[in-house]
């Protein structure tokens, strides 16, 4: 016994010192999609900041395919010692509903460091469509079942997702047009295609504002920042379709709590900076920085909510 006790006390001294004097090396942060995308944005000003206050280097590396499920796999099977994290989304909480086997358990594969940012989606119509309010899509759709496209960026995607909890919410009728990407389905609103998109606001907030599209709705208690003019779903009367597109940080489930508290106490700093939250408003995102308990239940709800609305439409993926 004294022998055991000796020895799990040199472990834990051993990781204690291990984890006082991370990072002394370069940090990767997988992100499971290619670059040029939300995530990847959110990742890369949030690794950019952290490797000017710590004085290391805190790197982006894109792992797309397989719907996201590549990079998260990935992150799952690397070493928990803190150099091996994953930007995670929205998305992450959709694959379990998705996908009826995953090589990864949901709760327990990637421990959740924090929500570093997110954003509210956008609900946006063809201006042929004549309306000017969220009210108009709603009353003209129920009274015209089946009539109205939307557009998403393919089965599956958190576009086709939102479009589902939409027409749930709001108790309406209309059909789905899936696209090979979410650059497709904004293509085809603005051509014309599909009447609607329900997506995040860096992908819509440019054709907005030169009247291309227009916006009824953000899905927030508030206005956005980067829309002002538009007004929320609680002002829209439609409440209920309060839904979020967030990003943060994961490890691996076995990383040492001293380092999980650590970056989130990093990011916290960093997502506080006035040129983070700048660069993120800009782009209509909040930055949240939340902590590691609060952020894993913010995961587990977002998750069971997702896995509802894909069995509550039926929808399959290949």
């Amino acid at each position: 016994m004294l022998r055991l006790l000796l020895a799990t006390a040199a472990l834990l001294c051993a990781a204690s010192s291990a984890s006082a004097q991370y990072p002394d090396r370069p940090v990767r942060i997988i992100v499971p999609y290619s670059a040029g995308g939300t995530s990847d944005f959110v990742a890369r000003i949030t690794a950019q900041k952290l490797s000017e206050l710590t004085g290391k280097t805190f790197y982006v590396e894109n792992k797309p395919g397989a719907s996201g499920r590549l990079g998260y796999e990935t992150g799952t099977k690397a070493t928990p010692d803190g150099y091996t994290l994953v930007g995670a989304d929205t998305s992450f909480a959709m694959l379990p509903g998705l996908y009826a086997k995953l090589p990864w358990t949901q709760d327990t594969a990637l421990r959740t460091i924090t929500i570093t940012a997110q954003t509210p989606v956008v609900i946006a119509v063809h201006p042929k469509t004549g309306f000017k309010t969220l009210r108009d899509l709603i009353v003209y759709a129920k009274a015209n079942p089946g009539k109205l496209n939307y557009g998403s960026g393919g089965v599956g995607s958190s576009t086709h997702l939102a479009g589902e909890l939409f027409k749930r919410v709001a108790g309406v009728d209309i059909a789905h047009v899936p696209y090979k990407g979410a650059g497709d389905a904004v293509t085809g609103l603005v051509s014309g295609q599909v009447e609607l998109l329900i997506t995040a606001p860096p992908t819509v907030i440019s054709l907005v504002r030169a009247g291309n599209l227009t916006a009824l709705a953000v899905t927030s208690v508030q206005r956005s920042a980067a829309l002002p003019d538009v007004p929320s779903v609680v002002e829209a009367g439609l409440p209920g379709f309060i839904v979020s597109n967030w990003f943060g940080l994961m490890a691996p489930k076995d990383t040492p709590d001293a380092i999980v508290d650590y970056l989130q106490k990093e990011v916290a700093t960093a997502m506080a900076a006035d040129t983070i939250k700048e660069r993120l408003r800009a782009q209509g995102a909040e930055p949240v920085a939340s902590a590691p308990q609060a952020s894993a239940q913010k995961v587990s709800d977002e998750t069971k909510l997702w896995t509802d609305v894909v069995h509550d439409a039926g929808i399959k993926v290949e």
